[in-house]
């Protein structure tokens, strides 16, 4: 018997990531052997997939809540005493399952919805490279939201000893609204994520990256992201390699990364390295930047602005200083001080401020995930550490480092890289490290200012996961919450 399902997400208009609209008829109790017909169907399923990462729910996904609420837990940012003091809770480490500053589960399971809608009606279609394609989309999609949660609900392989026992997520492969799954442990859930990508690189084709699909490098990249969390060294060096064998172009070059304000890979001038991106157009009505600044007449307005431990760690030969950080004035009178800015997500130089595509993969990480790997594998990687390095350094000469200082010359290299890019904060999670602010650098640029409250994150603590929104636990009574978390409203 069909089951008979309510799903009034569907009652509403999207727009595709690749600027297809997306239409789906307002149904009740309709028999879902038919929600899905013919190919458009799927596609339209496909795209709304990609539309819920970044909208209309979980407070706009990779559309502004991934891109901020990681960060503000590290130690990269600092608050701005004169901006709105948007999540600082996640700041402060004093999120709660009633008040939460990261609420990324609603818009990361609509978005696997989709992703199931389409692989529970595959049969429908007929076999051949569109049905293939469509299936390596639908198990990606699912398994970046899936892995989405788990690096920030759940603990990351590396992290503990314990960590592959404990609380993983509810990962879905049904359409059932009624359905109340536990949590798996991290040990079942990774294995879900690595099930799905391993038959997504087989059946995915070579999308067209500049409109928002993923192609078989992305698949790569993020089994290389997998296996980095899961300490298989050598599966995260071999995914890399086929990563970068699958991609068509390479490394963005220093030119390509920044120019000037109008010019640059992070004001969508080029698309250099970017294995997968979320595409965001003025139809979408999202404005990625605003997460961490917004204009205030020729001044720039931050929310978070970059601490200055962490500022002075970019050299003058560096691009990434010139591409990521704007320092400049706010204020007037009395009260106008220097800002170190991120401008990351300033936008795309004409148009409407703070709108940018989102790169969500790129080949930097695969080859800073294989220095790693090389590293802890057999000492090595000083090669694809320098990939990086010689196109971000004008008059690069190695360091040809080895042991400890080879170690710490990569981290470095992946903070300085993916800064403000959704990693910091899970880079030292899985290697146990601590959160450790200056407790006497303030905000404004030159150090001086209100310095952070709180300082510390220890490695280890329960608040590494987040807490499970306690609005899911209300409905979903067999939702575990995290233990950290119990006896605050939980």
């Amino acid at each position: 018997m069909k089951k008979i399902f309510l799903f009034s997400v569907l009652s509403l208009s999207l727009f595709s990531c690749d600027n297809d609209n997306i239409s789906f008829s307002t149904y009740n109790a309709i028999d879902d052997s038919r929600v899905l017909e013919k190919p458009a169907d799927f596609t339209n399923a496909i795209n709304g997939a990609y539309v819920y990462m970044f909208k209309r729910g979980g407070d706009t996904g990779f559309g502004q809540e991934l891109l901020i609420d990681s960060e503000v837990a590290t130690d990269n940012v600092i608050i701005n005493i004169q901006g709105r003091q948007s999540n600082k809770d996640g700041y402060r480490f004093t999120s709660t399952p009633g008040s939460s500053h990261f609420d990324f589960y609603n818009a990361a399971y609509r978005s696997v919805t989709f992703a199931n809608l389409a692989l529970t009606q595959l049969s429908k279609l007929q076999d051949g490279a569109f049905k293939d394609n469509i299936e390596g989309e639908a198990r990606f999609v699912r398994a970046i939201n899936h892995l989405e949660l788990l690096r920030n609900y759940s603990k990351i392989p590396t992290q503990s000893a314990d960590a592959m026992s404990s609380l993983g997520v509810s990962y879905l492969e049904v359409v059932d609204p009624v359905l109340k799954p536990s949590r798996l442990t991290v040990q079942e859930s990774y294995d879900k994520v690595l099930a799905d990508l391993l038959i997504a690189k087989d059946k995915i084709a070579d999308n067209v990256i500049a409109n928002g699909h993923p192609g078989k490098a992305a698949v790569y990249a993020l089994l290389s992201r997998v296996y980095l969390y899961l300490g298989q060294w050598q599966n995260c060096i071999d995914n890399a390699n086929l990563a970068i064998a699958n991609y068509s172009g390479d490394v963005a070059t220093r030119a390509q990364f920044y120019t000037s304000a109008t010019n640059g890979l992070w004001e969508d001038t080029n698309a250099a390295g970017v294995l997968f991106k979320i595409r965001i157009d003025v139809a979408d009505a999202i404005t990625p930047g605003v997460a961490y600044s917004q204009a205030a007449g020729s001044q720039t307005k931050s929310e978070y602005v970059v601490s200055k431990e962490f500022y002075d760690k970019f050299i003058a030969t560096d691009i990434r200083k010139a591409a990521y950080i704007k320092t400049g004035p706010f204020g007037t009178g009395a009260n106008l001080h220097l800002y170190n800015n991120i401008s990351k997500y300033d936008g795309r130089g004409t148009g409407t401020k703070n709108l940018v595509d989102v790169k969500v993969l790129r080949l930097e990480e695969v080859y800073l995930n294989k220095a790693e790997a090389e590293y802890n594998l057999n000492g090595g990687g000083l090669a694809s550490l320098d990939k990086i390095r010689s196109n971000r350094y004008s008059s690069f000469v190695s360091g040809a480092e080895t042991g400890q200082a080879l170690w710490d010359a990569i981290q470095l290299e992946r903070r300085l890289e993916l800064a403000f890019e959704m990693d910091r904060f899970y880079t030292l999670k899985r290697l146990n490290l601590p959160v450790v602010r200056s407790a006497t650098d303030g905000h404004f640029a030159d150090g001086t200012g209100t310095p952070p409250e709180f300082t510390t994150l220890p490695a280890g603590d329960c608040r590494w996961q987040f807490p499970i929104p306690q609005d899911e636990r209300d409905i979903n009574e067999n939702l575990q919450q995290n233990p950290c978390y119990t006896g605050t409203g939980g």
